[in-house]
C-alpha cells in the first residue's frame, strides 16, 4: 500500500507565506520632501542648498530615501511538482511552482492561515534585524568600516571619560579628608 506523505498534490493552488527583504521608498528625514535644506551659519546668515541626504550619486535630490525592510505578502502558487527526500532519520517534502521551491511549513490552503504565518515570520525577521543592526551597526546604511571607526572613536572617548571621572573621584575624596566634613 502506497502512503501519501505530502499534504498537497500537483495542480493544487495554495497560499505561500512569503516575507522578502525589499527596498522601500520613504520620505527623506532631513528635507521632508522639500529637496533643499537651510543652514544657519555662526554669524546668523542662512544658506539654502540642495539636500545631500536624499541625493544619490551626482543626481539631484529626490525627497525620498530607500531603505530595505521585510515586507510580507501572501502569494497564491500552483504546485507543479512534489519532491520527497527520504533518509534514515527523516522525510522532507518540498513543493515546486516552476523554478521556485517551497517548504511544507510555509504553504497553506487558506489565505488567512498564510497571513498569520507570514506576519509571525515578518515579526521574527524584524526582531532579528533590529538586534543585529543595534548591536553591530549604528548606521545600517553605512559600511562596516565606517561603523568600526565610529565604535573605536566612542570606545576611546569613553575610556578618556572614565579616567577623568576616576581622577575627579580621587580629588573629591582627598578634599573631603582635608576639609574634615562632607559637603
Amino acid at each position: 500500500m502506497k502512503q501519501n506523505l505530502s499534504k498537497y498534490q500537483v495542480g493544487d493552488e495554495v497560499w505561500h507565506a512569503r516575507c522578502d527583504w525589499v527596498p522601500v521608498k520613504k520620505l527623506c528625514p532631513v528635507c521632508y520632501g522639500k529637496l533643499k535644506v537651510t543652514l544657519i551659519l555662526g554669524n546668523e546668515d542662512s544658506v539654502t542648498m540642495p539636500c545631500d541626504y536624499c541625493r544619490v550619486g551626482f543626481s539631484t535630490p529626490t525627497g525620498q530615501i530607500e531603505e530595505h525592510e521585510y515586507v510580507f505578502e501572501p502569494k497564491l502558487v500552483t504546485i507543479t511538482a512534489v519532491e520527497l527526500r527520504v533518509t534514515e532519520t527523516e522525510t522532507q517534502v518540498e513543493y515546486r511552482d516552476g523554478c521556485y521551491v517551497y517548504r511544507d511549513d510555509t504553504l497553506f490552503r487558506d489565505k488567512a492561515e498564510a497571513t498569520v504565518k507570514g506576519e509571525k515570520l515578518k515579526a521574527d525577521l524584524d526582531k532579528k534585524q533590529e538586534i543585529e543592526a543595534a548591536s553591530i551597526k549604528i548606521k545600517r546604511h553605512e559600511k562596516y568600516s565606517w561603523n568600526a571607526g565610529y565604535h573605536l572613536q566612542l570606545a576611546k572617548r569613553d575610556r578618556e571619560s572614565a579616567e577623568r571621572h576616576e581622577q575627579m573621584a580621587v580629588l573629591c575624596k582627598a578634599k573631603a579628608r582635608t576639609d574634615g566634613r562632607s559637603k
